[in-house]
């Protein structure tokens, strides 16, 4: 045999048809790898995604911050929760706040709270008032800019007024096909025994807790001589006031738990931990508030005209303004 016949037949990686196996089995290789790359990655992302999704679920379960909205808001509370936006890092949802007047409930206030996958919940409140200058009334009135109603407000027993509302008249002369709330602010602050003694328990629905420290009033009374000029009076908004309802009739039951929400909130990381903190102080500085300690600023009463012509002539209430009112039927 020859060396070229030789070399010839070892030669035999230059053959077509060996170049063809060799290309095919690499294609076969890529789509192997493709494919176990393309199922490894789906399969990360999902635990990946099913994974934060629990955590985001969890750290919303265990988030009690819902329970702020107990405490905060004259007269209102947390309605229903729906999501509007979620993703891989956080989950944001729709809270609603809502006020009962009698058998009726109306939509009052939203606010848009985004829980991340790490990191503190935050709230965009997204604020619901149109202040109006009245000249009947000689106030500036707050208005509900989801349903027109009005705003309460409460008026400070430690500061002094050029003008004080006495709505309370106006609400007992109204239709009798009416409910009507009425914010009650009083000429000092009251022990729960004092106000449960004065105002009696019927229509009572929520009563405004004095959180007002001596450097808050002199800053208001500072404020107060600019705003008086501008015929705009120094008010606790009802949205922000601190507060409790009454429950089963009873100003000391609310009271307790009023202090139970704040001491639960104040041991809890959240992003209202330092205000309830700040609210204790402000009931008792020296050690955690106790019932006793509770004084009231204020009240919410809702009824018809009828019903509320009892707060009529109550010596301790200094001031009165209208809230929503709604038809019976």
């Amino acid at each position: 045999m020859s060396e070229k016949n030789t070399t010839d037949e070892i030669d035999f990686t230059s053959k077509s048809s060996f170049q063809n196996l060799m290309n095919k089995a690499k294609r076969k290789q890529t789509v192997k790898y493709f494919i176990i790359t393309t199922i490894t990655t789906i399969f990360l992302l999902a635990v990946i995604y099913i994974g934060s999704q629990q955590i985001l679920e969890k750290r919303r379960a265990d988030d009690k911050s819902g329970n702020y909205s107990l405490i905060h808001g004259a007269n209102t509370h947390q309605g229903s929760a729906s999501p509007s936006d979620s993703n891989l890092f956080s989950y944001t949802e729709e809270i609603t706040y809502v006020k009962q007047i009698g058998d009726r409930v109306i939509l009052w206030d939203t606010d848009s709270v985004t829980t991340p996958l790490f990191g503190k919940r935050w709230i965009n409140e997204n604020g619901s008032e149109t202040k109006i200058f009245s000249e009947r009334e000689k106030r500036y009135v707050n208005f509900n800019q989801l349903n027109g109603e009005r705003e309460i407000e409460f008026y400070f027993p430690q500061l002094t007024y050029s003008y004080l509302p006495n709505e309370i008249t106006a609400a007992t002369e109204l239709g009798n096909n009416k409910i009507v709330e009425v914010a009650l602010s009083f000429k000092k602050p009251l022990t729960l025994h004092e106000a449960s003694k004065i105002l009696g328990t019927n229509n009572v629905n929520w009563l405004w807790v004095d959180t007002s420290t001596d450097a808050q009033v002199k800053e208001y009374k500072k404020e107060a001589l600019m705003k008086e000029n501008e015929r705009n009076a120094i008010t606790q908004g009802g949205g922000y006031a601190y507060g409790f309802g009454v429950l089963d009739s009873d100003f000391q039951i609310g009271g307790l738990y009023f202090l139970n929400i704040i001491k639960k909130l104040s041991l809890e990381d959240g992003n209202h931990q330092n205000k309830v903190k700040k609210l204790a102080n402000s009931i008792n500085e020296e050690s955690s508030p106790k019932v006793s300690d509770i004084r009231i600023s204020g009240a919410v009463v809702t009824g018809t005209p009828k019903e509320l012509e009892r707060f009529n002539n109550i010596d301790i209430i200094r001031a009165s303004l209208i809230g929503a009112t709604v038809d019976i039927y």
